[in-house]
């Protein structure tokens, strides 16, 4: 699946990285490497571009630059990054 496909609240697992070498070398540089946790955070009002926070960090792409990442939803979970921190309150 596309990141271009989460909405606002999913979160998913990034599994690639395609595109031009420019594109995809950039995506990289912002976080967008495999194994990286992506929470869809909102919409502009007409769809695009889409806010996301993957690995602490908050990142605005528009449709054609997500649709270079492939995750994989994380099913049932509304918010990624709320479970790894309610993790850490218990663990502490």
């Amino acid at each position: 699946m596309q990141l271009a496909e989460l909405k606002p609240g999913m979160s998913g697992v990034v599994t690639s990285v395609s595109g031009s070498g420019r594109i995809s070398s950039r995506l990289m540089e912002l976080g967008m490497v495999p194994g990286a946790i992506v929470d869809v955070l909102r919409k502009a009002p007409f769809g695009d571009p889409v806010q996301y926070r993957v690995r602490g960090a908050l990142i605005s792409m528009r449709a054609a630059e997500a649709a270079c990442v492939t995750v994989s939803a994380l099913a049932g979970v509304a918010s990624a990054t709320s479970l790894v921190a309610g993790s850490s309150l218990v663990a502490g």
